[in-house]
Protein backbone atom coordinates (compact mmCIF):
# COMPACT_ATOMS: atom_id res chain seq x y z
CA UNK A 1 0.00 0.00 0.00
CA UNK A 2 1.17 3.07 -1.02
CA UNK A 3 1.41 6.21 2.01
CA UNK A 4 1.63 9.64 1.10
CA UNK A 5 3.42 12.09 3.70
CA UNK A 6 0.49 14.64 5.14
CA UNK A 7 1.60 17.40 3.46
CA UNK A 8 1.75 16.28 0.58
CA UNK A 9 -1.58 14.91 0.59
CA UNK A 10 -2.96 17.98 1.66
CA UNK A 11 -1.54 19.06 -1.45
CA UNK A 12 -2.84 16.69 -3.86
CA UNK A 13 -6.46 17.41 -1.90
CA UNK A 14 -5.85 21.54 -2.84
CA UNK A 15 -5.15 20.57 -6.84
CA UNK A 16 -8.12 18.13 -6.91
CA UNK A 17 -10.16 20.40 -5.11
CA UNK A 18 -8.93 23.72 -7.44
CA UNK A 19 -9.69 21.15 -10.71
CA UNK A 20 -12.86 19.74 -9.62
CA UNK A 21 -14.93 21.63 -6.48
CA UNK A 22 -14.11 24.66 -8.21
CA UNK A 23 -14.10 24.54 -11.88
CA UNK A 24 -17.45 23.26 -11.68
CA UNK A 25 -18.82 25.15 -9.07
CA UNK A 26 -22.31 24.70 -7.52
CA UNK A 27 -25.10 25.76 -8.97
CA UNK A 28 -27.35 27.57 -8.37
CA UNK A 29 -25.42 29.66 -5.62
CA UNK A 30 -27.00 31.13 -2.70
CA UNK A 31 -26.19 32.97 0.66
CA UNK A 32 -28.08 33.16 4.26
CA UNK A 33 -27.82 35.88 6.62
CA UNK A 34 -30.60 37.20 9.57
CA UNK A 35 -30.66 40.51 10.70
CA UNK A 36 -30.30 41.63 13.34
CA UNK A 37 -26.72 39.00 13.50
CA UNK A 38 -27.18 39.30 17.63
CA UNK A 39 -31.41 39.88 18.33
CA UNK A 40 -32.55 40.92 21.85
CA UNK A 41 -35.43 38.89 23.41
CA UNK A 42 -38.63 39.68 21.54
CA UNK A 43 -37.00 41.93 18.70
CA UNK A 44 -38.20 40.73 15.32
CA UNK A 45 -35.82 38.84 13.55
CA UNK A 46 -35.65 38.51 9.61
CA UNK A 47 -33.96 36.10 7.66
CA UNK A 48 -32.53 36.74 3.94
CA UNK A 49 -31.67 34.49 1.15
CA UNK A 50 -29.61 36.36 -1.77
CA UNK A 51 -28.85 34.73 -5.04
CA UNK A 52 -25.30 34.68 -6.47
CA UNK A 53 -25.55 32.70 -9.73
CA UNK A 54 -28.04 29.86 -10.39
CA UNK A 55 -31.79 28.83 -11.17
CA UNK A 56 -33.47 28.22 -8.25
CA UNK A 57 -37.00 26.42 -8.51
CA UNK A 58 -37.99 26.06 -4.78
CA UNK A 59 -37.13 26.69 -1.11
CA UNK A 60 -37.98 26.04 2.14
CA UNK A 61 -37.13 27.84 5.84
CA UNK A 62 -37.07 25.67 8.77
CA UNK A 63 -36.33 26.68 12.55
CA UNK A 64 -35.76 24.96 15.45
CA UNK A 65 -35.14 26.06 18.90
CA UNK A 66 -33.33 25.18 22.20
CA UNK A 67 -33.13 26.61 25.25
CA UNK A 68 -29.53 27.18 27.31
CA UNK A 69 -29.03 27.49 30.58
CA UNK A 70 -25.56 29.78 32.54
CA UNK A 71 -23.19 26.57 31.57
CA UNK A 72 -24.46 26.28 27.86
CA UNK A 73 -26.43 22.86 28.68
CA UNK A 74 -29.11 22.87 26.38
CA UNK A 75 -32.51 22.27 28.69
CA UNK A 76 -35.19 22.11 26.06
CA UNK A 77 -35.47 21.51 21.82
CA UNK A 78 -38.59 22.51 20.01
CA UNK A 79 -39.97 20.60 16.91
CA UNK A 80 -38.64 21.58 13.71
CA UNK A 81 -40.65 24.05 12.27
CA UNK A 82 -41.65 24.53 8.23
CA UNK A 83 -41.58 28.56 8.05
CA UNK A 84 -41.97 29.38 4.94
CA UNK A 85 -41.38 28.02 1.32
CA UNK A 86 -41.08 29.56 -1.85
CA UNK A 87 -41.68 28.53 -5.71
CA UNK A 88 -39.58 29.31 -8.72
CA UNK A 89 -38.94 32.66 -5.93
CA UNK A 90 -37.60 35.96 -6.84
CA UNK A 91 -34.18 37.19 -4.73
CA UNK A 92 -33.49 38.33 -2.28
CA UNK A 93 -35.88 36.28 -0.58
CA UNK A 94 -36.90 37.11 3.35
CA UNK A 95 -39.28 35.92 5.85
CA UNK A 96 -39.69 38.42 9.08
CA UNK A 97 -40.00 36.08 12.54
CA UNK A 98 -42.07 39.04 14.08
CA UNK A 99 -41.59 38.85 17.87
CA UNK A 100 -38.50 37.12 17.77
CA UNK A 101 -37.13 34.99 20.15
CA UNK A 102 -37.16 34.71 24.25
CA UNK A 103 -33.80 34.97 26.05
CA UNK A 104 -31.67 32.18 26.24
CA UNK A 105 -32.34 30.65 23.52
CA UNK A 106 -29.99 29.16 20.27
CA UNK A 107 -32.36 29.66 17.43
CA UNK A 108 -31.24 26.86 14.30
CA UNK A 109 -32.21 28.24 10.71
CA UNK A 110 -32.28 25.74 7.68
CA UNK A 111 -32.92 27.16 3.91
CA UNK A 112 -33.19 24.06 1.88
CA UNK A 113 -32.12 25.24 -1.66
CA UNK A 114 -33.33 22.96 -4.76
CA UNK A 115 -32.41 23.78 -8.47
CA UNK A 116 -30.87 22.43 -11.62
CA UNK A 117 -31.14 18.83 -9.82
CA UNK A 118 -29.40 20.28 -7.22
CA UNK A 119 -29.75 20.07 -3.78
CA UNK A 120 -28.53 22.09 -0.78
CA UNK A 121 -28.57 23.65 2.50
CA UNK A 122 -27.90 26.22 4.77
CA UNK A 123 -27.71 25.77 8.19
CA UNK A 124 -26.46 28.52 10.61
CA UNK A 125 -27.08 28.77 14.57
CA UNK A 126 -27.33 32.08 16.33
CA UNK A 127 -27.56 33.06 19.94
CA UNK A 128 -30.18 35.54 21.48
CA UNK A 129 -29.21 38.91 23.44
CA UNK A 130 -28.02 38.37 26.44
CA UNK A 131 -25.66 34.96 25.91
CA UNK A 132 -26.29 33.59 29.33
CA UNK A 133 -22.83 31.90 29.50
CA UNK A 134 -20.88 34.10 31.23
CA UNK A 135 -17.40 35.29 30.03
CA UNK A 136 -18.33 33.44 26.42
CA UNK A 137 -18.37 35.12 23.35
CA UNK A 138 -21.83 34.86 22.04
CA UNK A 139 -21.91 32.47 18.94
CA UNK A 140 -23.91 34.43 16.46
CA UNK A 141 -23.14 32.75 12.73
CA UNK A 142 -22.08 29.34 13.32
CA UNK A 143 -21.89 26.78 10.41
CA UNK A 144 -19.82 24.26 11.89
CA UNK A 145 -17.78 22.25 14.75
CA UNK A 146 -15.30 24.94 15.88
CA UNK A 147 -12.45 22.26 15.70
CA UNK A 148 -12.55 21.96 12.21
CA UNK A 149 -13.69 25.34 10.63
CA UNK A 150 -12.10 28.90 11.28
CA UNK A 151 -13.79 31.25 13.98
CA UNK A 152 -13.26 34.86 14.33
CA UNK A 153 -14.61 36.82 17.07
CA UNK A 154 -15.71 40.13 16.24
CA UNK A 155 -14.33 42.54 19.87
CA UNK A 156 -16.11 45.82 20.15
CA UNK A 157 -14.02 48.59 20.48
CA UNK A 158 -14.77 50.96 23.95
CA UNK A 159 -14.73 54.15 20.84
CA UNK A 160 -17.95 51.85 19.34
CA UNK A 161 -21.66 52.37 20.08
CA UNK A 162 -22.47 48.99 20.83
CA UNK A 163 -25.62 49.06 18.29
CA UNK A 164 -23.80 50.28 15.96
CA UNK A 165 -20.52 47.00 16.53
CA UNK A 166 -23.69 44.81 16.47
CA UNK A 167 -24.62 45.86 12.98
CA UNK A 168 -21.29 46.39 11.53
CA UNK A 169 -20.39 42.56 12.40
CA UNK A 170 -23.50 41.48 10.23
CA UNK A 171 -22.40 43.63 7.05
CA UNK A 172 -19.05 42.49 7.67
CA UNK A 173 -20.16 38.49 7.85
CA UNK A 174 -22.43 39.72 4.98
CA UNK A 175 -20.63 41.68 2.74
CA UNK A 176 -16.74 40.76 3.13
CA UNK A 177 -16.61 36.75 4.24
CA UNK A 178 -19.55 36.04 1.74
CA UNK A 179 -18.45 39.14 -0.49
CA UNK A 180 -15.15 38.58 -1.78
CA UNK A 181 -15.11 36.34 -4.74
CA UNK A 182 -13.00 33.27 -3.77
CA UNK A 183 -13.54 32.69 0.45
CA UNK A 184 -17.03 32.62 -0.15
CA UNK A 185 -17.06 29.71 -2.23
CA UNK A 186 -15.89 28.13 1.57
CA UNK A 187 -19.29 29.31 3.21
CA UNK A 188 -18.97 26.17 5.51
CA UNK A 189 -16.02 27.06 6.94
CA UNK A 190 -16.31 29.78 9.25
CA UNK A 191 -17.94 30.29 12.72
CA UNK A 192 -18.70 34.28 13.73
CA UNK A 193 -19.11 35.24 17.48
CA UNK A 194 -19.34 38.35 19.26
CA UNK A 195 -17.32 39.41 22.58
CA UNK A 196 -19.35 40.53 25.59
CA UNK A 197 -15.83 42.46 26.61
CA UNK A 198 -14.41 45.81 24.86
CA UNK A 199 -10.65 46.04 24.07
CA UNK A 200 -9.19 48.58 22.74
CA UNK A 201 -6.68 49.12 19.18
CA UNK A 202 -3.61 51.14 18.95
CA UNK A 203 -1.93 53.01 16.13
CA UNK A 204 0.70 51.22 14.64
CA UNK A 205 2.44 54.58 13.74
CA UNK A 206 1.81 56.32 16.75
CA UNK A 207 0.91 54.43 19.84
CA UNK A 208 2.36 50.73 21.40
CA UNK A 209 2.20 48.31 19.10
CA UNK A 210 0.15 46.14 21.66
CA UNK A 211 -3.62 45.58 20.92
CA UNK A 212 -5.40 46.22 24.61
CA UNK A 213 -6.89 42.83 25.04
CA UNK A 214 -10.53 42.39 26.70
CA UNK A 215 -11.01 40.86 30.16
CA UNK A 216 -12.07 37.32 28.88
CA UNK A 217 -8.95 37.59 26.71
CA UNK A 218 -8.45 33.22 27.86
CA UNK A 219 -11.84 32.29 26.78
CA UNK A 220 -10.83 33.18 23.04
CA UNK A 221 -8.31 30.76 22.73
CA UNK A 222 -10.48 28.55 20.44
CA UNK A 223 -10.33 31.21 17.92
CA UNK A 224 -7.96 31.35 14.75
CA UNK A 225 -8.96 35.43 14.46
CA UNK A 226 -9.76 37.79 16.83
CA UNK A 227 -10.83 41.55 15.46
CA UNK A 228 -11.27 44.98 17.72
CA UNK A 229 -13.73 46.93 15.81
CA UNK A 230 -13.03 50.66 16.19
CA UNK A 231 -14.52 53.56 14.86
CA UNK A 232 -11.48 56.01 14.83
CA UNK A 233 -9.25 56.40 12.10
CA UNK A 234 -5.61 55.02 12.88
CA UNK A 235 -3.72 52.72 11.09
CA UNK A 236 -4.08 48.97 11.88
CA UNK A 237 -2.34 45.75 12.20
CA UNK A 238 -1.98 42.48 13.03
CA UNK A 239 -0.28 41.27 15.80
CA UNK A 240 0.39 37.00 14.40
CA UNK A 241 1.17 35.96 18.01
CA UNK A 242 -2.18 36.95 19.63
CA UNK A 243 -3.98 35.66 16.32
CA UNK A 244 -5.47 39.47 17.28
CA UNK A 245 -6.16 42.71 14.77
CA UNK A 246 -7.69 45.23 14.21
CA UNK A 247 -10.32 47.25 11.48
CA UNK A 248 -11.87 49.99 11.28
CA UNK A 249 -15.85 49.00 11.36
CA UNK A 250 -16.43 50.89 7.86
CA UNK A 251 -13.48 49.79 5.99
CA UNK A 252 -14.34 46.11 5.09
CA UNK A 253 -10.79 46.00 2.65
CA UNK A 254 -8.84 46.34 5.54
CA UNK A 255 -10.69 43.72 7.55
CA UNK A 256 -9.98 41.45 4.87
CA UNK A 257 -6.20 41.85 4.56
CA UNK A 258 -5.64 41.48 8.16
CA UNK A 259 -7.85 38.41 8.53
CA UNK A 260 -5.16 37.10 5.77
CA UNK A 261 -2.75 37.47 8.26
CA UNK A 262 -4.16 35.30 10.84
CA UNK A 263 -6.34 32.88 8.94
CA UNK A 264 -4.08 31.86 6.52
CA UNK A 265 -0.60 33.20 7.26
CA UNK A 266 -0.53 35.09 4.28
CA UNK A 267 2.36 38.07 4.27
CA UNK A 268 1.94 41.21 2.88
CA UNK A 269 2.68 42.48 -0.56
CA UNK A 270 3.76 45.56 -0.42
CA UNK A 271 7.57 46.84 -0.43
CA UNK A 272 6.87 48.62 3.36
CA UNK A 273 5.37 45.80 4.78
CA UNK A 274 6.28 42.47 6.80
CA UNK A 275 7.54 39.70 4.89
CA UNK A 276 7.78 35.81 5.58
CA UNK A 277 7.85 32.98 3.27
CA UNK A 278 5.58 29.95 4.27
CA UNK A 279 7.27 26.28 3.94
CA UNK A 280 3.92 25.39 2.47
CA UNK A 281 2.51 27.38 -0.48
CA UNK A 282 3.70 30.85 0.28
CA UNK A 283 2.79 34.25 -0.95
CA UNK A 284 6.34 36.04 -0.26
CA UNK A 285 9.62 34.51 -1.22
CA UNK A 286 13.26 35.71 -0.17
CA UNK A 287 14.82 35.74 -3.51
CA UNK A 288 14.06 36.16 -7.19
CA UNK A 289 14.78 32.65 -8.14
CA UNK A 290 12.56 30.93 -5.71
CA UNK A 291 9.60 33.28 -7.28
CA UNK A 292 10.38 32.21 -10.51
CA UNK A 293 10.66 28.64 -10.01
CA UNK A 294 6.84 28.69 -7.90
CA UNK A 295 5.43 30.21 -10.94
CA UNK A 296 4.63 27.52 -12.70
CA UNK A 297 2.96 25.20 -10.29
CA UNK A 298 0.87 28.21 -8.96
CA UNK A 299 -0.81 28.51 -13.19
CA UNK A 300 1.47 32.16 -13.54
CA UNK A 301 4.70 32.41 -15.21
CA UNK A 302 8.60 33.71 -14.29
CA UNK A 303 7.84 37.26 -15.71
CA UNK A 304 5.06 37.43 -12.69
CA UNK A 305 7.77 37.01 -10.60
CA UNK A 306 8.53 40.40 -9.12
CA UNK A 307 10.01 42.50 -6.25
CA UNK A 308 8.31 44.27 -3.88
CA UNK A 309 9.78 47.53 -3.48
CA UNK A 310 13.15 47.39 -2.33
CA UNK A 311 12.22 45.17 -0.07
CA UNK A 312 14.55 42.28 -1.04
CA UNK A 313 11.18 40.31 -1.17
CA UNK A 314 9.06 38.92 -4.52
CA UNK A 315 6.09 37.83 -4.82
CA UNK A 316 4.12 36.86 -7.84
CA UNK A 317 0.40 38.50 -6.93
CA UNK A 318 -0.53 41.54 -9.17
CA UNK A 319 -0.84 44.47 -7.78
CA UNK A 320 -4.83 43.86 -7.66
CA UNK A 321 -4.36 41.96 -4.86
CA UNK A 322 -6.19 42.62 -1.05
CA UNK A 323 -2.39 41.41 0.55
CA UNK A 324 -1.52 44.73 -1.55
CA UNK A 325 -4.01 47.01 -0.87
CA UNK A 326 -6.63 47.72 2.15
CA UNK A 327 -8.56 50.71 3.22
CA UNK A 328 -12.03 50.81 2.30
CA UNK A 329 -12.11 49.13 -1.40
CA UNK A 330 -12.38 44.96 -1.31
CA UNK A 331 -9.84 43.64 -3.42
CA UNK A 332 -9.94 39.94 -4.31
CA UNK A 333 -7.67 37.40 -3.19
CA UNK A 334 -5.40 36.41 -6.27
CA UNK A 335 -3.78 33.06 -7.22
CA UNK A 336 -0.99 32.41 -4.93
CA UNK A 337 -3.23 33.77 -2.25
CA UNK A 338 -6.03 31.54 -2.67
CA UNK A 339 -3.75 28.26 -3.03
CA UNK A 340 -2.81 29.24 0.91
CA UNK A 341 -6.53 30.18 1.26
CA UNK A 342 -7.29 26.51 0.27
CA UNK A 343 -4.54 24.67 1.95
CA UNK A 344 -4.84 26.58 4.93
CA UNK A 345 -8.99 25.31 4.68
CA UNK A 346 -7.77 22.05 4.32
CA UNK A 347 -5.51 21.89 7.15
CA UNK A 348 -8.13 23.00 9.63
CA UNK A 349 -10.82 21.05 7.88
CA UNK A 350 -8.73 17.97 9.34
CA UNK A 351 -8.90 18.93 13.12
CA UNK A 352 -6.00 20.83 12.85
Amino acid sequence: MLYLDKKILLQLCAVMAMLSLFSCKPDPETFAIHTPIYPGSGENVTFSLKKIDGNVENVKLYETVQAINASGAVTGTSATVLLQEWNNPGFPIQFVKSGGYASNRIVNYRFEVYGNDKHYTHDIKFATRPYPVSNQPAPVYIVGDINNVLNLVFIPDTDMNINTFYNAVKVDIDEVFHGEDYIRRFRNSYNFFINPFTGHAHDYDTETRDHEIPSNWDQLSFAQGKVILHNRDIRDFAEPDKLLFSAEHYVKGTLLHESGHNFYRLADEYGGGVHWQESELPNNWSSLSACQSAAAGRGMSSADAHQMGTSGWYKLCPASCVMESSGTAMHPYERPCRDRILYSILHRAGGE
